[in-house]
């Protein structure tokens, strides 16, 4: 890897990422992170791009890196015709921006793949990456891609809040139960969990330390971001690795009665 080209990313994504572009004999010495543009969203968080004004994605197997303010930085794929696909942009890793090549996401740092609905499929990466909603219109030659999209079949933001019937989520009924999901309106990974004491916890998915996701491990009984190590508690304590430096998980208000549980987005 050229001198030149790790100083690039380590200028993107920090010092986590120029530790691990340094004295790789696996790093890709021709690929580089997809070129970055930004762009701006709507009032309903939905970013609309018109392909032809970006050669980089117009070409099939192109690809960008989308960066628009208080939004997740994604990778915008264009495998083939009128196929596009929209994934988060940095490896799960070690938080590295990604490439794009032969219709898969490359880290430029370990050489980490992904495939197109982002699961693993080389190593040394665990976690997929995750996908984002994104439509295609060929008469206008436009993409939309939609920001506070939600997982189909989890409960979406209402009002402010989100409402799960013990109905429908039994498991919130037991100690130690949890779910997690994608809910519509907000866009991003949600944990919720019942805790031993009666209580609920609600917890956001995204790492403070370099916007990673972090998973639910059940042997630990924590969240771990495997990016650079951060551990939090299930009710978002930062406890370990980088991000103790940057702070806890976001944290959402939870309550409960006979009925369900509600959380209350903010």
């Amino acid at each position: 890897m050229s001198t030149d080209r790790r100083r690039f990313l380590k200028g993107l994504v920090g010092v986590g990422a120029g530790a691990a572009a340094t004295g790789l004999s696996g790093c890709a010495p021709d690929l580089s992170p997809a070129p970055f543009v930004n762009a701006e969203k709507d009032a309903s968080r939905r970013v609309v791009l018109n392909v032809s004004r970006y050669p980089d994605l117009s070409r099939p197997g192109g690809a960008i890196t989308l960066r628009v303010k208080d939004e997740p930085q994604v990778l915008v794929t264009h495998p083939q015709g009128t196929q596009y696909v929209v994934l988060s942009s940095l490896c799960t890793h070690s938080g590295c921006p990604l490439g794009f090549e032969k219709n898969e996401a490359i880290c430029p740092c370990h050489l980490s793949r992904f495939a197109l609905d982002g699961t693993v499929t080389h190593p040394p990466a665990r976690s997929p990456l995750r996908q984002f909603s994104s439509s295609y219109d060929s008469e206008t030659d436009e993409l939309t891609i939609d920001f506070a999209a939600g997982e189909e079949g989890f409960p979406s933001v209402v009002d402010g809040k989100i409402f799960f019937p013990f109905a429908d989520f039994p498991q919130l009924q037991t100690a130690g139960g949890r779910v997690q999901g994608t809910p519509g309106g907000y866009g991003a990974l949600i944990f919720v969990f019942a805790l031993a004491d009666g209580t609920y916890a609600a917890v956001d998915s995204i790492c403070t330390h370099q916007q990673c996701p972090v998973e639910f491990r059940a042997t630990e009984d924590d969240l771990f971001c495997d990016c650079h190590k951060s551990r939090f508690t299930k009710t978002g304590e930062v406890t370990a690795g980088p991000a103790l430096a940057t702070g806890n998980l976001k944290k959402f208000t939870a309550t409960s009665d006979s009925t369900g549980v509600t959380v209350a987005i903010v």
